[in-house]
């Protein structure tokens, strides 16, 4: 593997700048993969997490500071953005054309990393590591641990492919926007596994839905029991998920724990937004899997896109904007980062509730090289007795892009980097966010989302084919032959069903006005 000579090289010449030329061809490294490359659903397209993992004598500052211009000048290598201020410090880049997302961790217990070092799960290993060694660990260690704790991987795979792209096509694949990220619904899915050890995948996408729709989230999901070592020197320091001991972990909304230790909650960015959100699409889908097993749609109708951009009259669109591919990521990690933030800001004006959409759009702008949109609906309630409800959004607006402007980098970064937020009209959206550049013409009614039945022979064949473009079989592995689902579940001709748009029956007096709002940032 490239990455690992280009890894391997590095050692070698900073332990030969450390004085030590014995130890620098016996110290060694190793190449870890970790997230969905490690659980077995990598498909076309897809990045690559990777570890490394050093001996004792290598620092963190030297991995960012001599291993990214070695990066840089490799002919293989592209876009390397080295972000070491962040929660897990990273480096963003292009090997061969596939983006990897490479961590660094030092182990402390070892002068030299040994060829026969397969796997990270001793616990001794995070003796005396400091918290962002741990967190860069974690990944490889909790997959290794839903691996093992699952009965059956394959069905946990087949199962788990078909729940992420369910969650991305709903808009609800996104841990830094308070949903579920890719961990979360991964152990998500190894829970519904080992309480339905026999059921095959199909059976075990059905009880998901089911299981959830009806979880009481006062208690969290675990997978295995939560491990304490309070008596065991260097490692008794690791603050573990513990809400009898922590007020703040009392505050988590929907507690999703990881199992290896130390042993965290995957879900803190959850608020009471994201789980109204979260609980409304388990309950649809579950739905729809009634009527999957009552032949009256197909598998392909679960996970059919939400059609965000005709749901809300009314959008916020942020813009990230940034001259290098460099200066774009980690100016669109701080937006990201602080979207929370913004939610949380809108829905404390009266009236006023937020949908956010994790699915960012690229677009081209003729003052910069690399630029993308964030959406988020917004719906707003009118006063009782009033015809119309004013909505000022100005102030909140202002007070994100405070706090936008608030980025430790902005200084180094001068010119190089914006950020534009307004508010936007359905019908005003910009063609690239509506398909085949057609804006909506009326609001669909919410719940004719919630009716199955919509898949007609052309829609569901194209779902099929993005399926498979995404290294998904069509519609998922969920239909073996010749038993394609579980007895007593009989797949039929779905019936066609025609979404109406309603007609707008408001004159433009009475509509709702907002304020357009434009905040250009100071960078």
């Amino acid at each position: 593997m490239e990455l690992r000579r280009i890894v391997l090289q590095w050692i070698q010449e900073a332990c030969v700048a450390q004085g030590d030329v014995d130890l620098a061809s016996r110290a060694g490294a190793k190449i870890f993969t970790f997230g969905s490359y490690r659980l077995g659903l990598i498909g076309p397209g897809s990045d690559i997490d990777v570890l490394c993992v050093a001996p004792k004598n290598i620092s963190r500052d030297s991995f960012f500071q001599v291993l990214v211009p070695k990066l840089q000048e490799h002919p293989d290598v592209a876009d390397v953005t080295p972000v070491p201020d962040a929660y897990t410090p990273i480096i963003k880049m292009k090997l061969s054309g596939i983006e990897i997302d490479l961590l660094f961790a030092r182990l402390s217990s070892m002068t030299e990393i040994p060829e026969d070092l397969e796997s990270l799960n001793d616990d001794n290993l995070l003796k005396n590591l400091d918290d962002k060694t741990v967190r860069s660990l974690n990944g490889c260690r909790v997959a290794d641990h839903i691996l093992s704790l699952v009965p059956n991987a394959e069905r946990f795979r087949d199962t788990l492919r078909f729940i992420k792209l369910w969650a991305k096509r709903r808009g609800i694949y996104s841990n830094v926007l308070g949903f579920f990220g890719g961990i979360s619904w991964a152990i998500l899915v190894a829970r519904v596994c080992q309480l339905y050890p026999h059921s095959n995948a199909a059976a075990l996408v059905k009880r998901f839905f089911r299981l959830y729709e009806r979880w009481d989230w006062k208690n969290p999901v675990v997978l295995t029991h939560i491990q304490e070592k309070p008596n065991t020197p260097g490692l008794m320091m690791f603050k573990i998920w513990n809400p009898k001991v922590y007020p703040q972990d009392r505050l988590h909304i929907m507690p999703i724990i990881t199992p290896a230790f130390p042993c965290m909650n995957s879900t803190h960015n959850v608020s009471e937004t994201t789980k109204r959100i979260l609980l409304t699409e388990i309950s649809r889908a579950y739905k729809v899997v009634e009527q999957v097993e009552r032949g009256k749609c197909k598998w392909s109708e679960v996970y059919r896109p939400l059609p965000f951009f005709n749901q809300h009259k009314f959008y916020i669109q942020i813009e990230a904007l940034a001259s290098t591919p460099q200066v774009f990521t980690k100016w669109l990690g701080w937006i990201e980062s602080k979207l929370r933030q913004l939610v949380k800001h809108l829905e404390q004006i009266p009236s006023v509730s937020v949908r956010p959409w994790p699915n960012h759009l690229a677009f081209e702008d003729p003052e910069w090289k690399h630029a993308v949109s964030i959406f988020m609906g917004l719906n707003v309630e009118k006063a009782p007795g009033q015809q119309s409800h004013s909505v000022d959004l100005r102030r909140t607006a202002l007070r994100f892009a405070e706090i936008i402007n608030g980025w430790p980098d902005m200084s180094q970064h001068t010119g190089q980097c914006e950020m534009r937020i307004r508010d936007v009209r359905r019908r005003d959206l910009p063609s690239f966010a509506v398909p085949d550049g057609q804006k909506p013409q009326g609001l669909l009614r919410a719940f004719t989302d919630d009716v199955p039945g919509t898949d007609e022979v052309a829609q569901s064949a194209a779902l099929a084919q993005e399926a498979a473009a995404e290294g998904l079989p069509a519609p998922v592995p969920l239909e073996p032959a010749p038993q394609p689902l579980p007895p007593g579940i009989v797949e039929g001709p779905p019936k066609k069903r025609k979404l109406e748009p309603l007609p707008n029956t408001q004159n433009e007096s009475g509509k709702r006005k907002m304020s357009k709002i434009t905040v250009k940032l100071a960078g």
